[in-house]
């Protein structure tokens, strides 16, 4: 997980990268996680969701097959692997309570010395031009004749600089988006018995870090998963009222987002969001002429001009609905392995507590991805391991005779089917409401 995130080979190493490291690391570490795994029971992970991973795999190649040709099909399925793969060394090795917490700690960490690192660039200007981009703030603005190397020192005005970080993180939403995934996993640190005064001491200023990285992004779609994250993480600790208060004043920011404010506000009048607007509707006209198998994965730049900017459209765009039925279904039955860990286990109880954190990184992983084009990031299917894990290690601190609900199979056939029907119908009122 370190190495896939922190790339320190390739960032301090380059000249390794020629002799393959970080292929040899997967593979020895896929054959000592199997080897590991048989004593083990085969990991966390369901037949079910390791058939419905195997499905998904085979739509996306069936759907290139059928528009591009055997070779492009081959190719499509080799990009696919890296986060199908993760998915699997992910469910062989978190099994157990205390594995998961390694996880999050690894996890935790290495976005943290990302964000430090981001930090170094923005105040003395070590490696800006690899971690940041610089956009003009306004159509109208006029780039500095004497730009700065240094983002802090930059006054102009006229320049917005996003932060980025390395690998699949290099892009500043996707920075910004796994920000959000692991800053609730700070409080996997403390024991539930712990002072107000200690978790105000640890958690704040790590907090504050990670919230001030995320501001330097300049993610909008960001900003609107920390307000579903928030809603999430305090709808259960407050009343009725101040429930209802706290869903208008998401429904606000969100509609605030959509309407405009600040300098990269998501109007559907301003340039980026119409034409945002306009690759939703292409992709509900290629679902229309391709409703089974989708133009084909990684082809939905083949007829549209960038791409989609949604996670859900670029599936089913791409893989129609029989894909896009599977992908849902693994994040249904990712949700409903973490509801059913926080309905049937003591709320004291750690399964129930990381339960509730990783639901609240899910929650922000999602609204994210309503605005991003990250169908197949590594992160999401990192955490539906996660829940897939949480929930096998939950039943095995519990049996059956402890909570027998906790044991009952999962229903997900229906409601991934209501939720591929809920979010093409959100995908239409949204293209109406902002034409």
């Amino acid at each position: 997980m370190f190495m896939a995130f922190v790339r320190p080979i390739e960032q301090f190493a380059p000249d390794l990268m020629a002799y393959r490291p970080i292929l040899v690391l997967w593979v020895v570490t896929f054959l000592a996680s199997v080897w590991d795994a048989r004593r083990r029971n085969w990991g966390a992970a369901s037949r079910l969701q390791f058939g419905l991973l195997a499905c998904l795999s085979l739509a996306a190649f069936v759907s290139v097959w059928f528009s591009s040709g055997l070779s492009d099909a081959l190719a499509a399925f080799g990009v696919i692997s890296t986060p199908v793969m993760l998915f699997v060394l992910t469910c062989l090795n978190v099994d157990t309570i205390a594995r998961f917490r390694m996880l999050t700690m690894v996890f935790l960490g290495s976005v943290t010395l990302l964000s430090l690192q981001g930090l170094l660039a923005y105040f003395y200007g070590v490696d800006a031009n690899e971690l940041f981009i610089s956009q003009l703030a306004s159509e109208n603005a006029m780039p500095p004749k004497d730009r700065s190397p240094v983002p802090a020192e930059d006054m102009s005005g006229t320049l917005i600089w996003r932060l980025r970080s390395v690998g699949f993180l290099n892009d500043p939403n996707d920075f910004g988006q796994t920000i959000i995934v692991v800053a609730p996993w700070i409080f996997v640190l403390f024991s539930p018995a712990a002072s107000l005064f200690s978790r105000l001491a640890l958690a704040g200023p790590w907090l504050a870090l990670l919230a001030y990285v995320l501001t330097l992004t300049h993610s909008r779609g960001a900003m609107l998963g920390v307000a579903a994250a928030l809603i999430f993480f305090f709808k259960d600790r407050v009343s009725r009222t101040m429930r209802v208060l706290l869903a208008a004043a998401a429904v606000g920011a969100f509609m605030l987002g959509l309407v405009g404010g600040g300098d990269r506000a998501l109007s559907g009048k301003e340039r980026s969001a119409s034409e945002r607007i306009d690759a939703w509707n292409d992709g509900i006209s290629m679902l229309k002429d391709h409703p089974l198998l989708g133009v084909g994965y990684g082809n939905f730049t083949e007829h549209h001009i960038r791409t989609a900017h949604n996670s859900f459209v670029l599936c089913f765009a791409e893989l129609g609905l029989v894909g896009y039925f599977l992908w849902m279904s693994l994040i249904v039955l990712s949700f409903q392995a973490l509801n059913r860990i926080i309905q049937c286990v003591n709320p004291a109880d750690d399964h129930a507590r990381y339960a509730v954190l990783l639901r609240v990184s899910m929650v922000g992983f999602m609204v994210c991805a309503w605005f991003l084009s990250r169908t197949f990031v590594p992160t999401l299917f990192i955490l539906m391991a996660m829940a897939a894990g949480l929930l096998h290690a939950a039943r095995q601190a519990h049996p059956v005779v402890v909570a027998p609900e906790l044991h009952r199979p999962l229903v997900w056939r229906m409601p991934s089917a209501k939720a591929v029907v809920f979010t093409l119908m959100l995908v239409s009122m949204f293209i109406r409401f902002s034409r």
